[in-house]
């Protein structure tokens, strides 16, 4: 059984998780928490929702860009947050 994380290293890894490209082991450990945690559960939800919906946008490269970027951004600040 892979070794448990925590709220923390989860957060680092959630978009990566979320875009297919975490492999191996951390897929694994990334998954089984947020199986267990509430808390990390609805991060990813709503980090999908948010893709689904940038994803259902009209092909704008200015729009996309910068919500891409806001959504980038918005990231970053939990990531740093989580780990303080």
């Amino acid at each position: 059984m892979a070794k448990k994380v925590n709220c923390t290293e989860v957060a680092r890894r959630l978009q990566t998780y979320l875009d297919g490209e975490l492999e191996g082991d951390w897929k694994e450990r990334v998954q089984a928490h947020l199986d267990d945690c509430v808390m990390c559960g609805l991060e990813q939800d709503a980090f999908s929702a948010i893709k689904a919906d940038l994803s259902a946008l009209p092909s704008s490269p200015p729009a996309e860009s910068e919500a891409l970027q806001r959504l980038r951004d918005f990231s970053a600040r939990i990531s740093q947050e989580a780990s303080s």
